[in-house]
């Protein structure tokens, strides 16, 4: 069977940070699966699942990922896959959902909770604050997948509650395949 590892790194953003990272994986024989990577402010956040070549463990990975890590100054952490973890979920469709209004506490918080809320799972979330300081704007970005179009329309529906509550504008429809 083969081992699969969730590789995690954040740093202060500086060019080369993939590039070193990517390097070790692939003199390492490694097949890079999935990945998401993205700057935060000053930092850059990576996130790679990774399958390894026989013969490598992942405290092996972990000892070749050191020097390029700590050159790069990136604090890193890898966790070993159950099997099936990267297991597509069958059954389950997605969906994308944009959030956008006047800055305040609480919008992830309450839109995360109502996803959960109808079984739905974040698949991709993002956030940004726009806009002058005085009147900052805040936008939210996130793909979910639902077990099924029920649980999908009730979470639509509490976003109509939300988005009075929140003073926000929201979209929220359905990914086509074609869009994919």
């Amino acid at each position: 069977m083969k081992t699969q590892v969730a590789l995690s790194a954040i740093g202060r953003d500086r060019p080369g940070i993939v590039a070193g990272l990517t390097k070790v994986l692939f003199e390492k024989g490694c097949n890079l699966e999935d990945s998401s990577m993205t700057l935060l402010k000053g930092d850059f956040a990576v996130l790679l699942l990774v399958t390894l070549p026989e013969g490598l463990t992942t405290s092996g990975l972990a000892e070749a990922v050191e020097p390029t890590a700590d050159s790069l100054g990136l604090t890193t952490v890898l966790r070993e896959l159950k099997p099936g973890e990267m297991a597509p979920k069958s059954g389950a469709r997605p969906y994308t959902l944009v959030v956008y209004g006047a800055d305040r506490p609480g919008i992830v918080f309450k839109v995360t909770g109502a996803a959960a809320g109808h079984g739905l799972n974040v698949t991709d979330l993002r956030t940004h604050v726009t806009g002058e300081a005085s009147k900052p704007v805040y936008s939210l970005s996130m793909d979910v997948e639902a077990p099924d179009a029920v649980s999908a329309k009730a979470f639509a529906k509490d976003l109509e509650v939300l988005k009075a509550e929140l003073k926000v504008d929201v979209v929220f429809h359905a990914v086509e395949a074609e869009e994919l």
